[in-house]
């Protein structure tokens, strides 16, 4: 590479390393709960609730939290998570009593600590005094006792602080951004060769698809027909299983069924493009040896073989859909992003495997080990809501995480893939590293091919 061109190179990956520390930044933001905490002590038994306005004439049922307090005598921290409205009101019970609190504050990127005497608030029926250790005491006079205040400034404050945990983890992350930046921009003309063997070779690759999709079942009487009963039969048993067997009930307001299929479809053409494009210079081994062929094609030959499949289980989507009364919307044409999205990480992935079977033929077990755990740790059958904060962040990095929920989001949240800004682009950022490093590698152990076939 020139000096020139290096040069350039290295400045685009330090404003690269500035922007990603600035999103990442404003992601912990966007994405971190706020939750108020109070510590309360009673001689009775009540019902703590927290109600949430813009306007403080504006309180409804609709819009407030309930928490029981139900061991007299002891300390319970309450912990209410905040929507973003500006008015917070507290309810102590709904008569005369006499609560003893200490530890009000507000936490989400940092914690601001609230003194109850200090804050500008409103009192109704409720009188507060303060006694040792920082604690007060809160008097009831009628059946209607509650505090509220302005937490907007607080609210504020917690979110744009930050621990020096997050900081070093924002930093990490980008300079990882601006590495592989780099690293993309170095050999993105290996990569863009790549793209134009394709465009000129197509017409050939999807011929060899076709072939390969009808001998793949030609020794057997149903032919391939079994490239879709199989997968009609796992439907099948996992409805059964969780449905009818475990009495899955709806996922909000959608049947389980139709949520469920909008997520095992792409997994099934994921799992099965991995599988056999591992094996497509072993099973090609003739053209890799002998003929003067664009042998990195290969796997992409499989890869569309599969998507045979996948086509058929897309109509049968919005069949399903249609007969729960769920019909076809201007969202609909989004499949074809995600669609996109399944080739370029089925490719990305393959690419590195197929070359590396060949000198690592154990490779093949621990992709079906990998793709049967992988199964279970994406969300086809759960939701990512069942996790805490922290392990939901985890599972996200899972990229077929990012195509599940889009799919999902075609078909039933109707949500654009560019509402999710910060998934969108950590899945592009990681199949494009992963790419280019499959080149790299694909091109370091292609001499070998012929040696080891």
């Amino acid at each position: 590479m020139k000096a020139a061109k290096h040069l350039l190179l290295i400045m685009c990956s330090l404003i690269v390393l500035g922007l990603s520390y600035y999103y990442i930044s404003s992601y912990w933001k966007d994405n971190t709960d706020v939750s108020l905490h109070i510590k309360v002590k009673s001689g009775q038994e009540m019902d703590y609730q927290l109600f949430y306005a813009h306007d403080p004439d504006a309180w409804s049922e609709e819009k407030s939290i309930h928490i029981g307090y139900t061991n007299p005598g002891d300390w319970k921290e309450l912990v209410f998570n905040l929507p973003e409205y500006s008015f917070i009101r507290i309810d102590f019970g709904n008569g005369n009593a006499s609560v003893t609190a200490r530890d009000l504050y507000i936490t989400a990127n940092s914690k601001v600590k609230l003194d109850i005497n200090e804050i500008d608030k409103k009192l109704n029926q409720l009188k507060i005094e303060k006694t040792e250790s920082e604690e007060y005491l809160l008097k009831a006079s009628g059946k209607d006792p509650f505090i509220y205040f302005d937490a907007s400034g607080y609210i504020t404050e917690a979110m744009q602080g930050g621990n020096w945990s997050l900081k070093i983890i924002s930093l990490f992350l980008s300079l990882f951004a601006a590495a592989a930046f780099y690293f993309i921009g170095r050999y993105v003309k290996e990569s863009m060769k790549f793209v134009r063997d394709f465009s000129a070779n197509k017409e050939l690759v999807l011929n060899l698809a076709k072939n390969d999709f009808k001998t793949k079942f030609a020794s057997s009487y149903l032919g391939v027909l079994w490239g879709f009963i199989n997968p009609l039969l796992t439907i099948g048993t996992y409805w059964f299983v969780f449905q009818v067997g475990l009495r899955s009930g709806d996922v909000g307001n959608v049947p389980f069924i139709i949520w469920f299929i909008a997520g095992i479809i792409p997994w099934f053409f994921f799992s099965d493009a991995l599988s056999t494009a591992t094996n497509a210079y072993l099973e090609y081994s003739y053209l890799v040896k002998k003929v003067v062929f664009k042998v990195e094609l290969l796997p992409l030959v499989k890869i569309f073989s599969a998507f045979f499949v996948q086509l058929f289980f897309i109509i049968f989507i919005f069949i399903i859909y249609a007969f729960y009364g769920s019909f076809p919307t201007v969202y609909s044409f989004q499949l074809i992003y995600y669609v996109v999205c399944l080739f370029v990480l089925a490719v990305s992935v393959s690419f590195l495997t197929s070359s590396i079977v060949l000198f690592f033929k154990d490779l093949n077990q621990i992709i079906a080990v990998i793709l049967q755990i992988g199964f279970w740790f994406t969300p086809i059958g759960w939701t990512v809501s069942m996790l805490s904060d922290f392990w939901g962040r985890i599972f996200k990095l899972n990229p077929m995480f990012y195509i599940v929920q889009g799919y999902r989001d075609t078909f039933i949240d109707h949500i654009l893939f560019i509402n999710r800004p910060y998934q969108t682009i950590y899945f592009w950022l990681f199949c494009l590293v992963l790419f280019t490093f499959s080149i790299k590698v694909f091109k370091k152990l292609k001499p070998h091919f012929s040696d080891v076939l």
